[in-house]
């Protein structure tokens, strides 16, 4: 019989002992299992966790892959006497076994370490033992529910801290321009932390679509890494080959150019805002908001593609190709096409592009 012995400190608390410690997530890996819901006999089993997420699951690798990657949190879980073979107020020996561990939190950063072997990383884990499902179901319960979410404007916020210079770091400081530049068509009207002003669209709402069209999301850990391996002088990123009719902006980003990019952002809004001047900045339309902002960025990618291939992203350039849009002006409400989400956003874009088809325009497929 294989056993592991762990170091521990014990805590005591109105639920019973916890066993705090330290293990690999190899030995993690091989003692544990999750009480998933599950369908048996077609009928579904109440277990305490929630299916696999597997998108959150390649997060966590992509994660792990970054130079700094920490968990510093704990991972919880729930093992019966059967499984112990000594204790004492300093150690715990536990058999090794697939069922020693049943995990109540922590699933999707256990299973992230399935594929990946990193010699120099131990987790904290937090050891009950004999609990009753219906206790471990709290418990998992209590800790999901009671989480307050970050604001996502507030981690892009964090990023300017960043001693690296990031493709998110660029789209903030750009989303700063549009929102405090007197002359951009979006001045005060982006939400800025510590800002003033009540803005109308989000930070968060306004880079993310933007970062959808610089690099992939997956890579972000990676390109990190090139930037923190190269501190003392920016990458190449040479062995970064994306598609520049799918990654607009990452030519741009490659060279650190903010410039450029925000003129020919400021060029595409400032155009927009002339030929749909009745909905820009209206709060009572959608086009600023999340709904028309996401649709824009969309309408931007399909447009902006001949310009970038010809080197002309002027003010005349998008306004020349968007001018038809001006029959939708005034029309771009929630009564037209939904007050938010997927949706909404897409039947808008459809809506646009197909008004720019129906006149002819060049360069939209």
């Amino acid at each position: 019989m294989r056993t592991l012995k762990l170091s521990i400190l014990k805590l005591h608390q109105s639920i019973g002992t916890i066993y705090v410690s330290k293990i690999k997530p190899s030995d993690l890996l091989a003692m544990s299992i999750v009480d998933r819901r599950r369908i048996e006999e077609d009928e579904e089993v109440l277990g305490i966790q929630r299916e696999l997420k597997k998108d959150k699951v390649i997060q966590i690798q992509n994660y792990l892959s970054s130079i700094d990657a920490t968990f510093p949190n704990s991972i919880i879980v729930n093992t019966t006497q059967k499984f112990i073979v000594n204790e004492s107020e300093s150690e715990l020996e536990l058999t090794i076994d697939d069922n020693t561990f049943t995990i109540i939190d922590g699933q999707h950063r256990v299973e992230g370490f399935r594929e990946i072997d990193l010699d120099n990383f131990e987790l904290l884990i937090a050891i009950f033992k004999d609990l009753r499902i219906d206790q471990q179901a709290n418990i998992f319960s209590t800790i999901n529910s009671q989480q307050t979410k970050v604001d996502p404007s507030l981690n892009l916020n964090l990023e300017l801290n960043s001693k690296v210079y990031t493709p998110k770091k660029m789209m903030i400081e750009i989303a700063q321009s549009f929102n405090y530049d007197k002359e951009s068509p979006w001045y005060n009207n982006i939400k800025m932390l510590g800002a003033k002003t009540d803005g109308i669209i989000s930070l968060s709402a306004f880079v993310k679509p933007l970062l959808e069209i610089t690099y992939p999301e997956k890579d972000y850990y990676l390109i990190r890494n090139e930037l923190m391996i190269n501190e003392k002088e920016f990458p190449t990123f040479s062995d970064f080959d994306y598609k520049a009719d799918r990654y607009l902006f990452w030519d741009l980003y490659k060279r650190k150019d903010l410039n450029s990019t925000y003129k020919i952002l400021f060029n595409y809004f400032k155009s927009l805002k002339v030929i749909l001047d009745k909905d820009w900045l209206n709060k009572k339309s959608l086009l600023n908001k999340t709904t028309g902002y996401t649709a824009m960025i969309k309408i931007f990618k399909d447009v902006s593609k001949n310009g970038f291939e010809n080197a002309d992203l002027s003010y005349l350039f998008f306004f020349n190709i968007l001018s038809p849009l001006s029959e939708m002006n005034g029309t771009i409400t929630s009564e037209n096409y939904g007050a938010s989400g997927y949706k909404a956003s897409n039947e808008l874009y459809y809506e646009m592009k197909k008004t720019l088809i129906k006149s002819d325009v060049k360069f939209i497929a």
